[in-house]
């Protein structure tokens, strides 16, 4: 059953597993927003009532707010935290970061885990293209962004290598591949508050193997969070 939200914190709402959510989850610990966390198995009725796109995750603000799609709940959390860029290029540059991290990484990468399929794609061409580009960037500049301030490109950058990583696509690959993308994940797991939630999150790897017969059914499950 879902717990009932409080009126002082905002409220995260999604199936226990990383998928598209952790992205939100990094950030607000990365910032150290205080926020209930609540994980489900299914959606039931109520919950229903209360998705505008009949998925999880779902984003409840302390004034009743609400946000039922992942880009958006990072796109309003980093807004609060001015942490989308300084200036119209940093912004484009990172909405370009999210954008490849979120379709050209993540939803492959959990696609190929749901199907067995497409995995030697994964290793021999997304890795080394995509965080073959952000390291070069990273070493031509100091963030993705190419500001003089850390971004949600950065952390979409750091929680997508991680999430490879877990999934166990070519972690030979990885390791000691990205020096520039290995700082940054440095950077990010010596904050206090993204250490906690480290120790706390899904295993995706079990939630795929055991994924729901209801999620089974969907068309495109990777699409539900």
């Amino acid at each position: 059953m879902m717990t009932t939200p409080t009126n002082s914190k905002p409220q995260l709402t999604s199936l226990r597993y990383r998928g598209y959510v952790q992205f939100a989850q990094v950030l607000m610990a990365f910032h150290g927003v205080d926020y209930d966390m609540c994980y489900v198995d299914k959606i039931d009725d109520q919950l229903r009532k209360e998705l505008k796109f009949d998925q999880l995750p779902l984003f409840r603000e302390t004034d009743g707010f609400k946000l039922n799609q992942s880009l958006a709940i990072t796109k309003w959390v980093g807004d609060k935290y001015d942490f989308i860029g300084k200036s119209s290029k940093e912004r484009a540059l990172v909405v370009e970061t999210v954008a490849c991290v979120h379709t050209d990484i993540v939803m492959p990468a959990i696609r190929s885990v749901l199907t067995g399929q497409g995995r030697d794609r994964i290793i021999n061409v997304v890795i080394p293209r995509y965080f073959g580009a952000f390291e070069k960037v990273l070493t031509e500049n100091k963030y993705l962004a190419c500001g003089d301030s850390l971004t949600i490109a950065d952390l979409y950058c750091y929680v997508a290598y991680d999430y490879l990583g877990h999934l166990g696509f070519a972690p030979d690959h990885l390791q000691g591949k990205f020096p520039k993308i290995d700082c940054l994940k440095n950077h990010f797991e010596s904050n206090k508050n993204v250490q906690e939630y480290l120790k706390k999150r899904p295993d995706d790897n079990e939630f795929f193997k055991n994924l729901p017969d209801w999620l089974k059914k969907d068309s495109c499950p990777t699409m539900s969070c």
